[in-house]
């Protein structure tokens, strides 16, 4: 049966962890199945909550039916975008929200530095709140699936690439990008996440939807295209339809991540 996606999400499920002195929202759904395979840590992008919507939310409840146990945590907030931004010694915490502006601010301009400094930080952010994860997963022993949307996703590739995260047995990214990776100069940049993606050494399912960002969009076809001498059980790349009112498409990504999983899991 389809996840409710307003569906309120039980208190049993909500934990918390602390990173750089501030609570983190962590939503844990046990295995739901008689084969228990891992967990899946879900990640979804840096403007959503850690139930997620749309695709993520689905996946959280639905994922557990499959033998994984769904660990959901809230993004960083404003992946370096400029009307988060604000000066890069300004920002101490995460979480707090200090870094929106007033609707009737001008968006400021940023200029490589800063913008090098903000992705830095919500870099190391994320990597604090996915390592905290490992004691939370010991209770679901077995494989481990990270599966990361949209800028997230984006900065997940980054910290794998730099193994800055232990690696997972499988990789789902979905419509992956880095918003305003140009503006940083060019020997700050690193590669593109087409690029990294080829260089990591571990299964990757790679979903690309037609209302994904349009960054992420222009780019699949260099995912592709860089990652396709590997072989289908390290590299896979679906187009699917995930639209709020096409719960179908959603559907379709559980099945295709649920079906690599267990190639993986072997059995």
């Amino acid at each position: 049966m389809a996840a409710n996606v307003f569906a309120p999400v039980p208190e049993s499920e909500k934990q918390t962890i602390t990173v750089q002195d501030q609570k983190i929202e962590v939503l844990v759904k046990p295995w739901q199945s008689k084969r228990q395979r891992g967990a899946a840590i879900l990640v979804g992008p840096t403007d959503s909550q850690a139930s997620g919507t749309g695709l993520i939310h689905f996946l959280r409840a639905e994922v557990p039916t499959y033998g994984w146990a769904s660990i959901s945590i809230k993004p960083t907030e404003g992946l370096y975008r400029p009307n988060f931004a604000t000066k890069a010694e300004e920002i101490t915490k995460a979480g707090e929200e200090q870094l929106s502006l007033e609707p009737h601010q001008n968006t400021p301009k940023y200029n490589s530095s800063q913008l090098l400094e903000l992705r830095n930080f919500q870099l190391s952010v994320i990597d604090d709140c996915i390592s905290q994860l490992e004691g939370i997963g010991a209770e679901y022993p077995g494989k481990r699936i990270i599966v990361a949307t949209d800028d997230s996703a984006g900065m997940v590739i980054n910290l794998l690439f730099e193994d800055k995260l232990p690696k997972p047995d499988l990789l789902v990214v979905v419509n992956p990008y880095r918003e305003f990776d140009h503006i940083i100069e060019e020997q700050n940049r690193g590669l593109s996440i087409a690029q990294q993606l080829s260089e990591i050494d571990i299964p990757i399912l790679d979903i690309q939807s037609a209302n994904g960002h349009q960054i992420s969009k222009a780019e699949s076809k260099n995912r592709k295209d860089l990652n396709q001498l590997k072989s289908s059980h390290h590299y896979r790349q679906y187009m699917l339809e995930l639209n709020l009112n096409n719960q179908s498409g959603w559907k379709e990504a559980l099945n295709h991540i649920g079906s690599f999983a267990r190639k993986i899991a072997g059995k």
